[in-house]
């Protein structure tokens, strides 16, 4: 949802449409994107800058002053800061604002108001806290910017932390929180359900550390909204759990980190990992789902350290939903200004655990068996019919330069051969011109074999993948696929030598189209090889007593697919 950009827009009078709509930012192609830009003949464009999408969004600006020059660019948001070296040398961006923006948005928002800031500033503004608390300005929410009805509403009500965790950024601005009162912020909600909001996702760092906590939640309980927020455990006692609860809470993200008070002090947050364990059980016993946060290689933290934190999260029953984290090293915290930790100078930022690295990977390992689940959930190729971004490639009959550009952020290229092995250079020139055109955008390569060819083909088909990013860094600590992904998709008359299906699946995604899921032995269902089902027929319940794994079967029908993720999901 793109609340900061339309928060910007509103603040600074521009009319609705001159946000981009989110949807289209996501699924666009790079190109595409820039295409759609254009055609509104734009004398500037504002980006809002976040770990995830700083590396594209430096990428889009400087497409952009290419294609037409004299167009301004300019970017704000959690990334800007001074020692965000990458950023703020990459040149994609005419002025670079650092801070809060609301006061300050008819100005950067302006064309000549920011060719003036940027020959006084040099293109870097700071513009700091304005001390006006949230609320302050037009709602995007209320007045014609964004739609309560379509989804979450994210609503800001406190900004700033009081909290010294070093690891964290919202305390960067305001280290004494600026806070909507309560009165305030029911009326705000009771407008926001008028206009059709049903659930409500509160923005604020510590939504229990507000000292007008309880008559909120007293008002909260008359809306009859759902509402999700992130508190600390060991603030909550049963009572006040009990009102959250009645209020419309149903899940709450709890931040434990780790079990060593030691690292958790050297981090800048001395709370008894007991206590916050304790609020968590509060809220589950007030009938509500907490989310756990575990985050690895905090100041003093151990491989051993994690795996401990994970048994206390099970012991006491609460392993439901727990997400572990990488400790990432972001810009303005006070672990980057510490000189003794090391660190990725890119998004994710994650922090360089140097000889314990590999420990540590064991250590997520042993979680998701004490978890009993996977951690990360792996992402699923594009295996259905009839996805707009698919592009067809037939080794047998294709030349080279035919292949059209991607349009969409997610493209599966669907290669044919008889023989993989033999078209293999068309195959791999492909791969590589569409990872150079779209580096930040998903490309599944999906071949669907008229025979065998050798397994070696799938490693040469990654190393095409030249260009890093956010998600490729990510991948690579977590060990698995990023932007390239590759998939084998072995339909009715394909091959099906168990030996060869068993030695791909240990190299990549295997699917193979069969009728029922009892088509498929079980030495294959071991070797991770996965189904691919026809029909929309299907009785989910059923089907996913019949399987070892639900993330083994695929659906010919994107209907089929999209219902089954779902139920992963849940």
């Amino acid at each position: 949802m793109p609340l900061a950009g339309a928060t910007l827009a509103a603040a600074a009078g521009l009319p609705p449409e001159s946000l981009v709509d989110q949807d289209t930012a996501d699924s666009l192609s790079d190109g595409a994107l820039v295409d759609n830009l254009l055609d509104r003949d734009p004398r500037l464009v504002a980006f809002t800058l976040y770990m995830w999408n700083s590396e594209r969004s430096a990428r889009l600006a400087a497409m952009l002053r290419e294609r037409k020059p004299g167009l301004l660019t300019v970017g704000g948001g959690p990334e800007v800061f001074f020692d965000n070296r990458w950023l703020v040398s990459s040149g994609a961006f005419d002025l670079l604002v650092c801070g809060e923006g609301e006061e300050r948005a008819c100005r950067v928002l302006d064309p000549e108001s920011v060719r003036e800031i940027v020959r006084r500033t040099g293109g870097f503004l700071e513009s700091g806290g304005n001390g006006i608390s949230p609320g302050s300005y037009p709602d995007p929410w209320l007045t014609g910017y964004l739609d309560p009805s379509s989804g979450p509403v994210h609503l800001e009500t406190v900004r700033g932390c009081p909290g010294t965790c070093t690891f964290c950024s919202y305390r960067r601005t305001h280290p004494t929180p600026l806070i909507m009162d309560a009165g305030a912020a029911l009326d705000k909600i009771s407008a926001l359900s008028r206009r059709g909001a049903s659930e409500v996702v509160f923005l604020d760092p510590t939504f229990n550390a507000r000292p007008d906590l309880v008559p909120l939640l007293e008002g909260l309980t008359k809306t009859g909204l759902d509402y999700f927020g992130e508190m600390r455990g060991d603030l909550l006692d049963a009572e006040t759990a009990r009102l959250i609860g009645e209020a419309g809470f149903r899940t709450v993200e709890i931040g434990l980190q780790s079990c060593n008070p030691r690292s958790l002090e050297l981090s800048g947050r001395p709370v008894d990992p007991e206590k916050v364990l304790q609020g968590a059980l509060h809220l589950r016993h007030a009938g509500i789902e907490p989310i756990i946060d575990i985050m690895l290689g905090l100041p003093g933290d151990t491989p051993e350290d994690a795996v401990m934190t994970a048994r206390m999260v099970r012991d006491r029953n609460l392993h439901r939903n727990v997400q572990v984290f990488y400790t990432c090293v972001l810009p303005g915290t006070g672990l980057r200004k510490n000189k003794g930790i090391s660190y990725m100078e890119l998004p994710p930022y994650y922090r360089d655990l140097g000889p314990l690295s590999d420990e540590f990977a064991l250590a997520r390992e042993g979680i998701a068996d004490i978890l009993g689940y996977d951690i990360d959930l792996p992402e699923r190729p594009v295996l259905f019919e009839g996805w707009p971004g698919t592009i067809c490639l037939d080794l047998d009959v294709m030349e080279p330069g035919v292949i059209p550009s991607p349009s969409l952020r997610l493209t599966a290229l669907r290669v044919r051969s008889s023989d993989h092995w033999t078209g293999k250079d068309l195959l791999l020139r492909s791969v590589r011109r569409l990872r150079r055109e779209e580096p930040f955008c998903v490309l599944d390569v999906v071949l669907v074999p008229g025979g065998m060819f050798p397994v070696d083909l799938i490693g040469s088909i990654r190393e095409c993948d030249e260009i890093g990013g956010y998600s490729a860094r990510t991948a690579s600590i977590l060990g698995r696929e990023g932007n390239l992904r590759v998939a084998v998709l072995v339909e009715k008359d394909g091959p099906k030598d168990p030996g060869w299906l068993a030695a791909l699946a240990g190299q990549c995604t295997v699917v193979v189209d069969t009728e029922s899921p009892l088509e498929l032995n079980e030495h294959l269902w071991e070797a991770g090889v996965c189904i691919r089902l026809h029909g929309e027929h299907w009785d989910m319940d059923r089907l996913s007593s019949m399987v070892p794994s639900m993330h083994q079967v695929f659906f010919e029908s994107r209907v089929m697919e999209e219902a089954w993720s779902r139920t992963m999901d849940l």
